[in-house]
């Protein structure tokens, strides 16, 4: 869902490199929680799970040198997950395009190997 709002969020984070991605990217089980309902756990790995811990955490700015785009592109494919993008208008004062925020919808948390097996 793509919506159009007036600032974005506080805690609103930029990745301008790398660097900045959770250093974990060893494969881990994910449950995701949708807001229809419906459950589903999903092993997540490399650059899907950094980019799946980084809107666990916060928001994210769409623009990034590291292509968060195109991963958050591939877990709404892929899994399921519900999120998100947010717009803002730019400033013409500045010359500053529009830009926007991808914001984690459903419920997601990292599911421990017990819960996996039960």
């Amino acid at each position: 869902m793509k919506t159009e709002t007036a600032i974005p969020p506080k805690n609103a984070r930029r990745i301008w490199r790398v660097a900045d991605l959770p250093k974990d990217r060893r494969p881990v089980a994910y449950e995701i929680r949708n807001t229809d309902g419906s459950v589903r756990v999903c092993l997540l790995s490399k650059r899907k799970r950094q980019i799946m811990d980084l809107l666990i955490d916060a928001p994210v700015y769409c623009a990034s040198p590291v292509r968060i785009s195109d991963i958050v592109h591939v877990l709404k494919r892929e899994t399921g997950v519900e999120i998100h993008t947010d717009y803002y208008a730019g400033d013409p004062n500045t010359g500053a395009g529009a830009y926007g925020t991808y914001t984690l919808v459903s419920r997601v948390h990292r599911v421990t190997s017990q819960q996996v097996a039960a």
